[in-house]
């Protein structure tokens, strides 16, 4: 009876992955994509390979590196569906103790945010999400892309100036780059628009594990998550995307098998809810500081 029922539940995630997938490719076959600046990046610039645009003069005249060739929608769609197999420099496998490390010093007693250290932070998330197979591989990959701009921004000219969330606020503010309404044709992405992306996606995830580190044994991860992601991120989404991270959520691991990948390498397994939930509110203290800066600045419905 045991091993029909767990033969039953890997079949049902991998129908649940697979039904991610089809439904992806019904996406990109049947409709015509304008991807925002944010999403869509080729050397870290926006690119105009989907929907039939028009590249500009600088970007006509602008050769790709010498190993690169111009992106195909096929490459776009691999950037989309990028899955686990595809690691970009993350290290080692998931530690829960770095994550709360990372979010607890990307936070300083002062209130600057550090972006270096957030990203840190990001990267163990995406390590975690991995874990829970490759149906997650669409939400993963996005976050790999936002995490490569602002990475870029820090090694670019005006790198000083994203150091800290503050700062990166202050001169793109006052560059002009945010833009409020659209960002013009052939404009680098916006670390700020970037950044509130990623503070979205964030607060989904703390909804999550804090539903997770206080639900009871016979909780259902699949619902905490969807319900942690309708509250959170639901409302800046596609229908496309919506319906494919419900898909997505079908395929979760037990509560016993989250609660095995969060404890690993952080101690027993016995301190998981407690870790767990330490490492939740050093993700609230950043979250809630980032909310009240973009709050400030009228910047929290950047499109």
């Amino acid at each position: 009876m045991g091993a029909t029922g767990w033969t039953r539940t890997r079949l049902c995630r991998l129908a649940c992955t697979v039904g991610v997938f089809f439904l992806l490719l019904l996406c990109f076959s049947s409709l015509r994509f304008q991807l925002p600046n944010s999403t869509c990046v080729w050397g870290v610039r926006p690119c105009r390979w989907f929907g039939g645009m028009p590249l500009s003069k600088e970007d006509a005249e602008r050769k790709p590196p010498p190993s690169a060739s111009p992106p195909s929608a096929a490459t776009g769609a691999a950037l989309l569906l990028q899955t686990p197999s595809e690691p970009q420099d993350l290290g080692e496998g998931f530690r829960i103790v770095r994550l709360q490390r990372a979010f607890a010093a990307s936070l300083t007693p002062s209130g600057q945010i550090l972006i270096r250290e957030y990203l840190s932070g990001w990267k163990e998330l995406i390590k975690f999400m991995d874990s829970l197979g490759a149906a997650f591989g669409l939400i993963s990959g996005e976050t790999r892309t936002k995490i490569a701009i602002l990475q870029e921004n820090q090694r670019g000219p005006h790198g000083a100036h994203y150091r800290t969330l503050q700062s990166m606020v202050r001169f793109e503010l006052a560059r002009g780059l945010v833009g409020f309404q659209s960002l013009p044709a052939g404009r680098p992405p916006s670390g700020c628009r970037t950044f509130l992306r990623l503070h979205r996606a964030l607060k989904w995830l703390e909804l999550f594990l804090r539903k997770l580190g206080t639900s009871p044994e016979d909780a259902d991860p699949s619902r905490m998550c969807a319900d942690a992601y309708q509250e959170a991120l639901a409302p800046y989404h596609s229908w496309w995307v919506r319906q494919a991270a419900a898909l997505a959520f079908l395929a979760m691991p037990s509560r016993r098998e989250l609660y095995h990948i969060l404890s690993a390498g952080g101690g027993e397994e016995g301190k998981g809810p407690r870790r767990l939930l330490d490492t939740v509110r050093s993700i609230a203290h950043v979250y809630n500081a980032t909310q009240e800066l973009y709050a400030a600045h009228g910047m929290l419905a950047l499109p």
